[in-house]
């Protein structure tokens, strides 16, 4: 399993400071000037998408003009080959290729108008109208001293650089946490449980009172019966 970075959303605050870092440093690097990654955000939760550098690579498979290649761990795309088209931008499952700025050279770059189909919302929406000359995506800043810069820059920690051993800790960790939380559950069930037969007794209790209650108003009304027929006949004499 090939390296990639993750971002952990308890902590991403939106900040955009991985997207400067990650432009500026492929920029001076004679590199397009976009960034690799993205913000995806909603009302309360922001976090980073990037490139899982796959290893059996959906934008590698269906690339026409096979401009995207696997180096050594990470995702490279020949930007001479690219042509634009967006069809890995479209297959990548996770929504971490991206079209580059718009181009001015028609010869070369596909027309890209807004997505229309299903398959193709989510961040391509968000994109400008216009012509593409490449796309672009994580590349771990394989030509920049140091690895991902995007790590470095953030202020709150929130990007790492995770592998096999790492993702393997971290389900571990996971499992033993929704362990304990269902055996917490668990253990709330059953002291639920040994309280209901009082509220039970108790019920019966309240019932049982107001049964004798009622037996008792009927045996008054059925001693009062007779009592009141005498009265009556009395003052009908």
């Amino acid at each position: 399993m090939n390296r990639f970075v993750v971002c952990d959303p308890a902590r991403c605050i939106g900040c955009g400071a991985c997207l400067v870092t990650c432009s500026e440093s492929h920029r001076k690097r004679w590199m397009r000037p976009a960034a690799r990654l993205s913000l995806a955000k909603t009302r309360t939760v922001t976090a980073a998408v990037t490139c899982h550098q796959c290893e059996g690579a959906p934008c590698m498979a269906v690339c026409p003009e096979e401009a995207i290649t696997l180096r050594r761990d990470h995702v490279h795309i020949d930007e001479e080959l690219c042509t634009g088209c967006l069809l890995c931008a479209l297959a990548c499952p996770f929504g971490a290729v991206y079209p580059s700025a718009p181009s001015d050279a028609p010869a070369k770059a596909t027309p890209y108008g807004r997505a229309s189909s299903t398959r193709s919302s989510g961040l391509l929406r968000q994109k400008e109208t216009g012509r593409y000359a490449s796309v672009v995506a994580c590349d771990l800043c394989a030509k920049v001293p140091g690895g991902p810069r995007c790590i470095v820059s953030c202020p709150t920690k929130a990007l790492s650089l995770v592998d096999e051993c790492t993702l393997t800790h971290l389900v571990r960790d996971r499992r033993l946490e929704a362990i304990e939380k269902a055996g917490v559950a668990m253990r709330g069930a059953k002291e639920a449980e040994r309280e209901v037969p009082a509220h039970h007794g108790a019920a019966s209790a309240a019932r049982a009172d107001d049964n004798a209650a009622a037996e008792l108003t009927e045996g008054l009304d059925a001693a009062w019966r007779p009592h009141a027929s005498w009265h009556e006949e009395g003052e009908g004499q």
